[in-house]
């Protein structure tokens, strides 16, 4: 399995590509450029086959309609579903653009998924909003806006909560080992480092 990371949008949305051997890729967060992924994966060679998201939030999840229609097969937990048909996906409050569309897939907590022949662990942390999810592929870890480098992400949202953040956190903590983190916005980090400064 491939690896390759986009930043882009106004809130600078991380995408992650996970492309196999075969040259499909699911994309982990969609973010709002689309003209942007499209490049990508243009020049990378590779076919969106779904979309992976962490939340239902508008930055995150801007382009999953779009890549939808492309052909692609969006997965989401059962929980922030069904924020991609309404208001609960922040677009409103930032005055953006959205899409709504209905998920192909949902999934709960500890829940394994193949996608593309990848297998991924999806791990349920509330506290952004309370369907966030967290993905283990190998010995990476794909936070969304619930870990990031020294800093956690925003319970002041929509189905926010500070208390469920907390034990999201001290439950990826928790985890066994070490794992590269790739976080839905700003430097990616390790959970060893996080486990030492995260305060």
């Amino acid at each position: 399995m491939k690896l390759y990371h986009l930043q882009s949008g106004p809130l600078r949305v991380n995408s992650y590509f996970l492309v196999n051997d075969d040259n499909q890729a699911i994309i982990i967060d969609s973010g709002e450029n689309y003209k942007k992924i499209k490049q990508a994966e243009s020049d990378l060679g590779f076919k969106i086959q779904a979309v992976l998201l962490t939340h239902a939030h508008f930055d995150h999840a801007g382009n999953a309609k779009k890549l939808q229609d492309d052909g692609a097969k969006v997965y989401i937990s059962k929980l922030d579903a069904p924020k991609l048909l309404n208001e609960d996906n922040l677009s409103q409050d930032f005055g953006r653009k959205f899409d709504y569309l209905t998920a192909d897939f949902t999934f709960e907590d500890g829940q394994d998924l193949e996608i593309c022949g990848i297998n991924i662990k999806a791990i349920i942390t509330p506290g952004h909003t309370d369907g966030s999810a967290c993905f283990i592929v190998g010995n990476a870890l794909f936070t969304g806006d619930t870990l990031f480098d020294c800093s956690v992400g925003r319970t002041d949202f929509k189905s926010g909560n500070r208390e469920d953040m907390v034990r999201s956190i001290k439950r990826l903590f928790a985890l066994p080992g070490d794992y590269t983190v790739y976080p839905g916005h700003d430097s990616f980090t390790t959970l060893d480092y996080q486990r030492k400064y995260n305060i």
